[in-house]
């Protein structure tokens, strides 16, 4: 397969993702299989960043999740190195890499893998986490490989970033309903109150509050249960 081939090939599969579909372990799931696939690999894994922390995410086998445990446990390895600065870290020969992560490059030879590339996955300046790549022989990880596993990783974090936005946005929008809602009950209950007691709106109001500061309850309680239930105070 010619390069072209093979970046079309590999898009392809991430694209067919609906944006805003809201699925974050369908958008981890394609990733990793498209990696895997991709590049004729052992297996796949992505790793994010969440509030701070490093979480695996997800692999294609658990020795793959195990050996991601295990660096971020150790706090040291490709993809440790590749979240800290923001840029690929590929490695051709695991085994000559030992002093410089000892436990990492036992735990990864002892699970069969001899070639990793970590790969930071990013939109612009935000950096959210990163795909491994893993091979079972010594690999010299081309520019090619490296360019479409950006792309891969990159096109990933679009989908994961769009779905934050998306439930940050759903949240706001159910808060402010409920404070609308809130306030119109509240209207209600002081119209009804008001028209009962021959009073002011504000005056039924403050009644209103005082019997949700006796009781310890919320005012909107209160209003709804004049409003709903037929309380008079």
């Amino acid at each position: 397969m010619s390069d072209s081939d093979l970046l079309v090939s590999a898009l392809g599969r991430l694209a067919l993702l609906p944006l805003g579909s809201r699925d974050r372990s369908l958008v981890l799931l394609r990733l990793i299989e498209t990696a895997t696939e991709t590049f004729d690999l052992t297996g796949a894994a992505v790793t994010l960043v969440e509030d701070g922390h490093c979480e695996v995410a997800g692999a294609t086998v658990d020795a793959l999740l195990e050996l991601e445990v295990t660096q971020q446990d150790c706090a040291c390895g490709p993809a440790v190195e590749a979240l800290r600065h923001g840029d690929c870290v590929a490695v051709a020969d695991l085994r000559e890499q030992s002093s410089r992560w000892p436990d990492y490059t036992r735990a990864a030879v002892a699970r069969g893998v001899s070639a990793v590339a970590e790969i930071p996955m990013q939109l612009g300046p935000t950096r959210i986490g990163a795909l491994g790549l893993y091979a079972p022989e010594p690999r010299e990880w081309t520019a090619t490989d490296l360019s479409v596993g950006a792309l891969l990783a990159g096109l990933a974090a679009g989908h994961l970033l769009n779905d934050d936005r998306l439930r940050r946005e759903q949240r706001l929008t159910d808060q402010l309903q409920h404070a609308l809602d809130s306030r119109i009950v509240v209207e209600q209950a002081k119209g009804v109150l008001a028209g009962a007691r021959r009073t002011t709106p504000e005056a039924a109001y403050q009644l209103i509050r005082a019997h949700a500061r006796r009781r310890r309850i919320g005012v909107q309680e209160v209003a709804t249960a004049i409003v709903q239930l037929g309380l008079r105070l």
